[in-house]
């Protein structure tokens, strides 16, 4: 059984790696030329990093970054914390049986890239999807380089513009929240005087929010700015963004916030218009199923977009190793499994950013990690499938 995979992001990868592992044949399509992650850092709970330890990279992903120590919310123009949590790595494996960690994408990415053995043409860059049609025997697909291929089985993780979701199923396009962000890196020495404590920070305000917390064990810092601008009429989805409008923005807040901002190079400030889509009522057509931003694309309040993309490649590989050579009944497995828990987080995320951008003081002081015990206690590696 030949399982293709569209998308090379990170949840693509992990459901590669965890099918290898298992003993599948996976070929993945990318449409780069070359591998890497666009972006700039991530949020691990504990739930993404039980994944790694069972897929036998723990050591790989320690190296890159220690357990978050704190997380806290602060007043947007004082300072003041509102609400802060302290963990040591003991807190953590007594809780949760494993860390959160704070890292890069590109970091994370190139572990699973590592971890996946790409030999027998296994991995194919410059494919870009432009179509997908099945029959009752298989799936073919169709890329803009002008070949085609096909699969027993296609698991599209296109991301929120997924080609697949968008000719296989009644779906609706994405929508614009309204929202703006710019995601920011900035190097520590630069900004010798700011203060770390808490390790990730909100800073929550009516209709804005800036977060930021250290990567790459302190040496950057990486920030998301978000704003309320509902005229904003950018088509790109991620593009370079000025330096100068973030600063627009958080002039009067806290005086960290705006040292960060100005530390900011002008080719490490990324801007996109943040689009949303409705949960669906399944993931599966026929040999087809979604993974990932492809089945539920999350707005980024509760740092749970990728993390839940890691689940569903985890517990996908499970069911395929459940069901042996009954693809449809595996699909059904992860179906079953994975939809009602990523649309409720998906769901969640979006009350959180209501939460966090409202008029409620009170609802916007809540610790980042309020709310997330369920979510961190969901382990992909046992969930009954």
């Amino acid at each position: 059984m030949k399982i293709g995979i569209t998308g090379a992001g990170i949840g693509g990868m992990t459901a590669a790696v965890a099918l290898q592992q298992r003993g599948f044949q996976v070929v993945v399509y990318e449409q780069a030329t070359e591998l890497g992650e666009v972006g700039a850092a991530i949020t691990l709970g504990p739930n993404a990093n039980r994944i790694f330890a069972a897929l036998g990279l723990e050591d790989e992903v320690a190296a890159l970054a220690s357990a978050t120590p704190s997380t806290g919310t602060l007043h947007w123009q004082t300072g003041e914390r509102l609400g802060y949590v302290q963990r040591s790595v003991e807190d953590y494996l007594s809780a949760y049986g494993a860390v959160t960690r704070h890292m890069h994408r590109a970091d994370i990415h190139g572990v699973l890239v590592r971890a996946f053995d790409a030999g027998t043409d296994s991995l194919r860059l410059d494919h870009r999807l432009t179509d997908i049609e099945q029959d009752s025997n298989e799936v073919t697909l169709h890329f803009a380089n002008g070949q085609s291929d096909r699969c027993d089985i296609v698991v599209a993780c296109d991301g929120i513009k997924s080609i697949a979701r968008d000719k296989l199923f009644i779906t609706e396009p994405p929508t614009f929240t309204g929202l703006v962000a710019w995601r920011g890196l900035v190097d520590r020495e630069k900004i010798p005087e700011v203060n770390f404590d808490p390790h990730f920070a909100a800073f929550p305000a009516e209709n804005k929010l800036f977060g930021r917390y250290p990567i790459r064990h302190g040496t950057l810092i990486n920030y998301v700015a978000i704003a309320s601008q509902p005229d904003f009429h950018e088509e790109s989805w991620s593009a370079y963004g000025d330096v100068a409008d973030v600063l627009a923005e958080f002039s009067d807040w806290y005086e960290d916030i705006v040292k960060i901002i100005r530390a900011t190079p002008a080719d490490r400030c990324l801007r996109w218009a943040m689009h949303s889509r409705q949960p669906l009522d399944s993931w599966v057509t026929g040999r087809v199923a979604l993974l990932g931003d492809a089945a539920h694309p999350m707005t980024p309040f509760l740092g749970s977009g990728a993390v839940m993309a890691i689940e569903d490649g985890a517990v996908l590989a499970r069911c395929f190793a459940a069901a042996g050579d009954d693809w449809a009944d595996a699909l059904q497995l992860y179906e079953r499994a994975r939809l009602p828990c990523a649309n409720k987080v998906h769901m969640d995320s979006v009350k959180r950013g209501e939460a966090y951008l409202g008029s409620d003081p009170a609802a916007r002081g809540q610790a980042p990690s309020v709310g997330m015990e369920e979510v961190y206690q969901y382990d992909a590696m046992s969930v009954p499938i």
